[in-house]
């Protein structure tokens, strides 16, 4: 087959998978020298690994090599360099699979930037970066693996897709040419029709109870056939003066449950996007909204986990929180207040999705905010006050201040760990919380501080400040070197 680097595209994705077996060790034991019994004793393995081994890091990136030599760009290419972050162990026997994306191009110099994640599920074992450069701009060599084509246009799911935020969010996806997964609880007053009228729209429907095993394991089982989820939007939800176990099923669990079977997908394409809508009733007090309200800020408090650990790999957790909207679903509640219209939420919602927003977005009547939900410091900045809830705005600036020259350079130490997160998540996070700051980044975030201030931790020290507080109030109690 007749290729050329000019059929690379930034977005092009490969996957494929391996196994590794003890033997495969024991041929790169002879090859590289590394005898560790971490990789083949298993009573040592017993003491000191979990009670499993361990496959060698090196080991795992080995296939590196067949993405560049054989996929990105392939029979030609020069193998430049790479930089390798191992996240979690690979156990033998597990299947790991390879997802390289194209992150950059040069044409005139035939260089590529790749990103490799090694994934178990939804479990990020390695990420790397690593560049490629083809000696020629044309060649002959037969495909290796199927490269999926760069594409913003993914297919979407939209739960509860026959109300009147949920068919408006299905026509505006519908319009920009996405492809779709619609779902709604029972047999659809959707106008499918109106939807079909789009050029090269792709449209599938399914009916299925959330709030049951059965209804949710048919929505699952249909998800992973499909394999291509690109997006969720979750606006399935049960009347608003439901009993709050129903909410809870519906509008967290049922959520948490569908994120799980589309995330292993997501990460192999390291794209996706998550979205659940809440309201502004998450921020204030709203008479008859508490128990939704509750559901609905333990959905964001998932999301927004899950975007702490997956953003820097291209999927993310979002919630999009409109203030009254003109449906029968909330006019009983909601009286003769002002109203925002369904085509308005829609069309904010996918300017949010599509574009690189904050984590979440709350739109008013003629207004709209972006920023971050959870627990921010009040406003006074005295000790001991009270912290409150809030979607902090994203502009660093006003959210947080800082006093003094050793909490900005620590933020900035962590920063240079922390490539892709915000100062805002670095200030209000810590380890499991804050976008990759988990166990290995853990180490190298404390090795950091101990250079940068002088100061000594103890390996105690290192296994529990795991948040930017602790490690700022330990700073103040460790003598210099």
């Amino acid at each position: 087959m007749n290729l050329n680097f000019e059929q690379f595209s930034v977005g092009d994705v490969i996957n494929f998978e391996k196994t590794f077996q003890q033997e495969d060790f024991e041929k790169f034991a002879q090859i590289s020298g590394d005898l560790n019994p971490l990789h083949h004793d298993a009573e040592y393995a017993a003491d000191y690994a979990n009670n499993h081994l361990i496959v060698p890091l090196h080991l795992i990136i080995g296939p590196l090599s067949r993405i560049a030599g054989m996929n990105f760009p392939g029979a030609p290419s020069l193998y430049l360099s790479h930089s390798v972050r191992a996240v979690s162990q690979l156990k033998y026997g597990e299947t790991i699979t390879y997802s390289a994306k194209i992150i950059a191009l040069n044409p005139a110099k035939r260089v590529m930037k790749i990103r490799v994640l090694g994934l178990v599920g939804a479990r990020v074992i390695f990420d790397a970066e690593m560049n490629t450069r083809a000696l020629r701009f044309e060649w002959d060599q037969e495909i290796d693996c199927k490269v999926s084509k760069a594409s913003l246009k993914k297919r979407v799911l939209i739960t509860g897709s026959s109300g009147a935020i949920g068919s408006a969010i299905a026509r505006k996806f519908a319009e920009e040419g996405w492809s779709l997964l619609l779902h709604s609880r029972s047999k659809r007053e959707l106008n499918e029709d109106a939807l079909m009228s789009e050029d090269n729209i792709s449209l599938e429907l399914i009916d299925a109870d959330l709030s049951t095993n059965k209804g949710l394991e048919k929505l699952i089982e249909r998800i992973e056939i499909l394999g291509d989820i690109g997006a969720v939007i979750h606006t399935a939800s049960p009347p608003l003066n439901a009993p709050l176990r129903d909410l809870v099923e519906i509008n967290y669990s049922a959520l948490k449950s569908i994120s799980t079977a589309v995330l292993p997908q997501m990460c192999r394409q390291q794209y996706g996007k998550i979205m659940s809508i809440g309201s502004t009733a998450m921020l204030s007090l709203i008479d008859g909204f508490e128990d939704y309200a509750a559901s609905k800020s333990m959905a964001a408090s998932y999301l927004k986990r899950l975007d702490a650990g997956l953003s820097a790999y291209g999927v993310n957790g979002y919630v999009f929180a409109p203030d009254f909207v003109a449906t029968e679903y909330s006019k009983e509640i909601r009286g003769s207040a002002p109203s925002l219209l369904p085509g308005e939420v829609a069309s904010k919602l996918y300017d949010a999705l599509t574009t690189a927003s904050s984590f979440m977005t709350v739109q008013y009547i003629g207004s709209s905010g972006a920023g971050v939900y959870g627990f921010v410091p009040s406003s006074t900045g005295e000790e001991g006050s009270p912290l409150s809830v809030a979607a902090s705005k994203s502009d660093e600036g006003e959210s947080f201040i800082f006093e003094g020259d050793d909490e900005e350079k620590l933020v900035k130490g962590i920063k240079s760990i922390l490539r892709n997160a915000s100062i805002e998540e670095i200030r209000n996070g810590g380890m499991g919380l804050t976008p990759g700051w988990d166990s290995l980044a853990q180490i190298q975030i404390m090795l950091e501080v101990e250079g940068l201030f002088k100061r000594k931790f103890s390996s105690a020290d290192f296994e529990s400040l795991k948040t930017y507080n602790s490690i700022l109030t330990a700073m103040t109690t460790k003598v210099t070197f």
